[in-house]
């Protein structure tokens, strides 16, 4: 345990730096792992319920410690952008805005030891009165500035009419998916119809291929035109990777080496290709998502996410040097950061990339990305290739912030896959 602990000690020094800089809705100190946020029932969901409705936000993580630690948590509503509202906690919240993390275990079982966090949004405590977007923050107890944690949600009210499509563009060359989409907000007072309402379209949660602040081109009666036919078009990309990470101590029943090295699991796949000139192959995927499991041998204790383990993976891929960038192993599990923790370096002897990730027992999803040295822009094609037949999940958000108001409202949700 204190090998691994020194390990990820020295690795996530680096997160918690370039984690902040890159996205400040997202975070996790040195010592936390596996931060999930999703509907309840649903791993895979995008986290996004309705207002006043039965549905509950999880928000769960673990800590790899031998002790728990003294946990709270807090709520800011912010704009879509992730800047804080200048709203006082009353008027977004109902209950206490600070509150203790209760629900905790210490793993079962596992080689690695941890203590699991749990947070379910609302509860008795704190109920959210308004649509938009919140920031949740857990923190050393006592100590707000002591962030170990940070994630983010929505909550939405449905006031407009989403009318939306995804299409195979006319042309059979094409590798993108075509999308049309618009908005009936006659029951919204808009004054500048240009400005108070704004459209994001996230794909699959990726922010790398997702269009965000989109306006309406033109109005036709009622309706808000986004997006007509060729208006649109965004990169089909591909079915994700799989990672099975569910046998560590039982034969796998896939391609996967487990080794026990060093007082830990490490898993070795079998190298990945690069796909961009192949031809498109239909395959199940998570969109991107992952979900905690472990195939285990005491079967009494099926809290997966208070059992399962953790391994060291390795996953590689062949090709030549990339001279114009970094490349990154990425999906949710990582929230789509680009940092040292998902970086691969190269190995000029076996001829490929090799990256060494610690993650729990489960399935996973996961891409190859190129960033830029030049513009730090993310490539997700220049491994995985793009087909407009893949199977993609498109979440259509409306925001709505007219001039006079003081936050910026959800006022629109639609899902597609």
């Amino acid at each position: 345990m204190l090998r691994l602990r020194s390990i990820l000690t020295a690795a996530f020094l680096i997160l918690g730096i370039t984690a902040g800089a890159q996205t400040p809705l997202d975070f996790r100190a040195p010592q936390v792992r596996t931060l999930c946020t999703h509907v309840e029932g649903d791993e895979t969901s995008f986290p996004i319920i309705g207002l006043d409705s039965n549905d509950h936000i999880v928000v769960e993580f673990d800590c790899l410690s031998d002790t728990p630690a003294d946990l709270e948590y807090s709520l800011q509503h912010c704009f879509n952008c992730g800047t804080p509202t200048d709203l006082l906690p009353t008027e977004y919240i109902e209950g206490f805005n600070v509150n203790p993390v209760s629900d905790y275990w210490p793993s079962v079982g596992t080689v690695v030891g941890y203590y699991n966090y749990r947070i379910t949004l609302p509860n008795d405590n704190v109920r959210m009165l308004l649509s938009g977007r919140y920031v949740l923050n857990v923190f050393e107890a006592g100590h707000p500035e002591k962030v170990v944690a940070r994630t983010t949600f929505l909550v939405y009210e449905q006031l407009v009419t989403i009318d939306a499509e995804i299409r195979k563009p006319e042309r059979s060359d094409r590798t993108e998916q075509e999308v049309r989409l618009s908005i009936d907000a006659n029951g919204l007072p808009l004054n500048n119809v240009m400005e108070d309402l704004k459209v994001d379209i996230v794909q699959n949660g990726c922010p790398y291929t997702s269009r965000t602040a989109l306006k309406p081109k033109y109005i036709a009666g009622d309706k808000l035109i986004y997006a007509q036919a060729g208006d649109l078009l965004i990169p089909g990309g591909n079915e994700f990777r799989r990672l099975d990470l569910r046998y560590l101590r039982q034969a796998p029943i896939n391609y996967n080496t487990v080794d026990f090295v060093g007082g830990n699991f490490h898993v070795t796949t079998p190298p990945d290709e690069i796909r961009a000139f192949k031809p498109y192959f239909t395959e199940e995927d998570q969109n991107g998502q992952f979900v905690v499991y472990a195939n285990q041998v005491n079967k009494s204790y099926d809290d997966f996410h208070r059992s399962a383990d953790y391994a060291f993976a390795h996953p590689t891929l062949t090709t030549e040097p990339v001279l114009d960038g970094d490349v990154f192993v990425c999906g949710a599990f990582n929230n789509w950061l680009l940092d040292s923790t998902n970086m691969m370096r190269y190995n000029f002897s076996a001829k490929r990339y090799e990256a060494d990730l610690l993650l729990k027992q489960g399935v996973y999803d996961y891409i190859y990305v190129c960033r830029s040295y030049y513009n730090g822009a993310v490539d997700t094609e220049r491994f995985e290739g793009s087909h407009s037949e893949t199977e993609n999940r498109y979440v259509f958000l409306v925001f709505y912030y007219p001039a006079a108001a003081e936050y910026e409202q959800l006022v629109g949700v639609a899902i597609i896959d």
